[in-house]
């Protein structure tokens, strides 16, 4: 018989048992920091995140009303911009100029008599707005429009007048010069002149086409 020692291995714990969440109980989630937050903004008012955009947000002032692209440049908003300082100086002081020329002798009387010519002026009082940096006002006065032209030039054979008469028929020149300006960048404002008017009036009585 063999008298060799037999080695036994101790028996294995048994393992514990489970838990079973009863049936008909819904497992309960731990609280967590990154749980949404219920918002406490008014039903249908916009986040006040995003109720005020910043100074300098570019979405917003794409958003914001464009003038008509022809209308941007359609008058100098400075006060002391080229037009404005050509328009006022043919009128306080190029008649200087004129008095010199064509009366030395009573330059002043003459100046003081063609600077009284801007009294025509008061009929833009008639116009509804008064004042339009978009209308040209030749033909459109009734001291500027073009059946007066003829009666400043008939004022030229009276010598006593004639002062008055360069004065205003200058100052007609110089409104047309401003006209003029204007229209060199805003086409709508050469379309709704009288001088288009007049222009296509011109055409017709030359039996020439007329662009509508």
């Amino acid at each position: 018989m063999d008298t060799a020692t037999v080695v036994t291995t101790p028996a294995r714990p048994p393992a514990p048992p489970r838990r079973v969440a009863p049936e008909g109980r819904p497992p309960v989630a731990a609280p967590s920091d990154q749980a949404p937050r219920a918002s406490k903004e008014p039903v249908g008012q916009p986040s006040r995140r995003f109720a005020h955009a910043p100074a300098g947000d570019t979405a917003r002032r794409a958003t914001q009303p464009m003038p008509p692209r022809g209308l941007r440049r359609q008058f100098p908003t400075k006060l002391f911009s080229a037009q404005t300082l050509v328009h006022y100086s043919l009128h306080f002081l190029f008649p200087a100029v004129l008095a010199l020329v064509f009366f030395p002798a009573l330059w002043q009387a003459a100046y003081l008599l063609m600077l009284a010519t801007m009294l025509m002026d008061l009929d833009h009082l008639l116009a509804k707005p008064i004042f339009d940096p978009l209308r040209c006002s030749v033909g459109y006065h009734p001291l500027h429009s073009f059946y007066a032209v003829p009666v400043y030039a008939l004022l030229l054979l009276l010598p006593a007048l004639q002062p008055v008469a360069v004065g205003l028929l200058f100052h007609l020149f110089t409104d047309t010069v401003d006209c003029l300006w204007n229209f060199s960048h805003c086409h709508e404002c050469y379309l709704s002149s009288r001088i288009y008017a007049l222009r296509n009036r011109v055409k017709k009585l030359l039996g020439r086409k007329v662009a509508e």
